[in-house]
């Protein structure tokens, strides 16, 4: 599968505003357009937090899910407080990249309820690309981190981009439509049943799959895969499938749902592991 449709136009269009200065790293605020905009402002003005850590030259770029943006956070700090910047990218799926008022009232009767999530996921992923861009201005080596939703966004960032050293993909998975389909989370459920009005689940595993991870994953890449062994969101089968599309790197299972809040911290444990060996200038 071709993956020129995550090309872009590169453009040095970045604005970045110091928020704190601590002892260990800055905040920093980071913001610029995103080079697939919708046409709606507030989705395609893309914005961060960079954890900037002190004398570093190693980055890794966060990716959320659909929530679990605090857990992300924390992560993103403790990467940066043990000499790791971090840079947590606000993705298109967020709230604070959705318009406030009613964004579902006026929608037409026609609206393209299956190709709204391609182009949202083309979107993050592009996004993510030009983040790189703002990031190797200063950084010599950039890791990624994606946690749900997130971990599928940067398993294809990895795939396509050279400039990401290595990558720690949590609770994500690949053949995206058939995870949907078979997902309990309350947010899968809801769109299924909208998209089942208008494709079979055949119908979008084909439309769906130039943003697949599975179509773009490689063997030999740098991946550390932390997985529940109870997910019903991304149910384990769907792990598996990505695990052996990558060519089966490291995975770690842990016995828990898909929140996976109590096993916070022994993940970050891990995920500072990982990229302090993987992430050498």
């Amino acid at each position: 599968m071709n993956s020129k449709i995550f090309s872009y136009e590169k453009k040095d269009d970045f604005s970045s505003k110091v928020l704190k200065r601590g002892k260990f790293f800055d905040i920093v605020i980071v913001k610029f357009q995103s080079a697939l905009p919708t046409g709606i402002p507030v989705c395609d003005r893309v914005w961060g937090l960079y954890y900037r850590a002190k004398n570093s030259k190693r980055c890794v770029i966060a990716l959320h899910g659909l929530s679990m943006v605090f857990t992300t956070k924390y992560f993103c700090r403790k990467l940066a407080k043990k000499g790791i910047s971090s840079f947590i990218l606000i993705m298109p799926y967020a709230p604070a990249r959705i318009p406030k008022k009613n964004p579902f009232k006026k929608v037409p009767e026609n609206f393209d309820w299956v190709g709204i999530f391609k182009r949202g996921l083309i979107q993050c992923v592009i996004d993510v690309r030009k983040t790189i861009d703002f990031l190797e201005k200063e950084n010599g080596v950039i890791g990624i981190l994606g946690i749900s939703m997130g971990a599928n966004v940067a398993s294809i960032v990895q795939s396509i981009d050279e400039r990401i050293r290595s990558g720690v993909y949590i609770v994500g998975g690949g053949n995206l439509a058939s995870m949907l389909w078979e997902s309990r989370d309350f947010i899968a459920r809801m769109y299924k049943k909208l998209l089942k009005k208008y494709v079979t689940k055949k119908q979008l595993i084909e439309i769906w799959r130039d943003i697949d991870p599975l179509t773009y994953a490689k063997k030999g890449l740098n991946v550390l895969m932390i997985n529940s062994k109870y997910d019903t969101s991304v149910r384990p089968v769907y792990t598996m499938q990505l695990w052996n599309a990558l060519g089966r790197p490291r995975i770690i299972w842990i016995k828990s749902h898909h929140f996976f809040l109590f096993h916070a911290f022994l993940i970050k444990n891990l995920i500072l592991s990982y990229f302090r060996k993987t992430l050498q200038d």
